[in-house]
């Protein structure tokens, strides 16, 4: 009995031990801190890249209207043009042939003509009929329809049937305007489907906004916008979306997105490339702390406080509100999350 009270004793005191170096190793639990959610009335935004491009309603492209080589390009980009001026020349054996025909056509309307005068001399002294009368000025009504026509139409193509033979097209400017683009070198092939330059209007410009296509929902056709840029820091800019694109850039989750400049547009270059700011509506939205969000595999999260666990749940950034919150969708007012995502991630 003597022997077996000290060992039970030993015991006791080595449990007591090992319970108080393990009390002392464990460390407290960290109280994870949260933040409830609020929401204020914040002006988002869209931002957005873009260039200036020529209105659709101003600009022409310049296509051949015969096949063949390019001989000369009388312009270069930049340069201001008026309505018929020469743009570039086009060999074409359609041209050579048509001349030729124009100029056996004249001998046909001189053949024509001396048969209508003969037969109007012997009508008079009864030698022909009327029908013969009649057939020989049809005949000679013809051939100078045909002569006029192929006359037109070597004007047409840029050639003076009066000034002597020329197999070349001469392409015209069809309107005023400046060349803002040129597709097409001498000795290059041409048809009638190839696009040779592009004429435009410098006053009738558009701006091609690239908008991501989350956030095409909060623009529409027809709606005015308010738009800045990088390259006049601090001008407002008003605008009306004229088209938005039916399809989504692939790479990009872009889409063109087209605005019609309203009022001075005087400060805009063709092909400027552009970083803009579109502003949206006022809404009300949720607002957290920056420290809260996490971003993993190309989104946003937050770690939302549901009962006694922490659930990641995805939020999409709206706008910067003040220096250390974020305007955010995907909350609503009341929600508590973890005010520090990183710390959380490293429990």
């Amino acid at each position: 009995m003597r022997t077996i009270l000290p060992l039970i004793a030993a015991a006791l005191l080595f449990t007591g031990c090992t319970s108080t170096q393990e009390a002392k190793e464990k460390p407290p639990e960290k109280k994870i801190q949260t933040y409830k959610v609020s929401s204020q009335e914040v002006s988002s935004s869209i931002q957005a890249t873009g260039t200036i491009q020529p209105d659709i309603e101003g600009s022409a492209k310049i296509i051949s209207n015969l096949a063949g080589t390019v001989e000369g390009v009388f312009v270069k980009v930049g340069d201001k043009v008026n309505k018929g001026d020469s743009l570039c020349a086009i060999r074409s054996p359609d041209v050579s042939d048509t001349y030729s025909n124009y100029l056996s056509n004249l001998s046909q309307v001189r053949q024509a003509e001396r048969i209508y005068n003969l037969n109007k001399q012997l009508f008079e002294v009864g030698a022909v009929t009327k029908n013969d009368l009649l057939a020989s000025e049809t005949n000679y009504e013809q051939a100078k329809a045909l002569s006029a026509a192929l006359k037109k139409k070597l004007e047409i193509y840029g050639v003076n049937p009066e000034s002597g033979f020329s197999d070349r097209l001469i392409v015209k400017s069809p309107m005023d305007g400046s060349v803002v683009e040129i597709q097409t070198h001498v000795g290059d092939r041409a048809d009638t489907t190839n696009v040779l330059m592009v004429v435009a209007d410098p006053s009738k410009v558009v701006v091609v906004a690239n908008i991501y296509d989350t956030d095409i929902l909060h623009i529409q056709q027809g709606k005015e916008v308010t738009f800045y840029t990088d390259v006049f820091r601090g001008i407002p800019f008003k605008g009306l979306i004229k088209y938005i694109s039916d399809t989504s850039d692939p790479d990009t989750k872009t889409v063109k997105t087209y605005i019609r400049i309203l009022g001075d547009h005087s400060l805009f270059r063709q092909n400027m490339f552009l970083r803009i700011t579109i502003s949206n509506t006022k809404k009300r939205l949720p607002v957290v702390p920056k420290t809260a969000l996490l971003y993993r595999d190309g989104k946003f999260s937050v770690y939302l406080r549901v009962e006694s666990r922490s659930e990641l749940m995805e939020v999409k950034p709206v706008l910067e509100v003040a220096e250390k919150f974020m305007a955010v969708e995907g909350l609503k007012e009341g929600d508590e999350v973890v005010l520090s995502a990183i710390e959380m991630e490293k429990t």
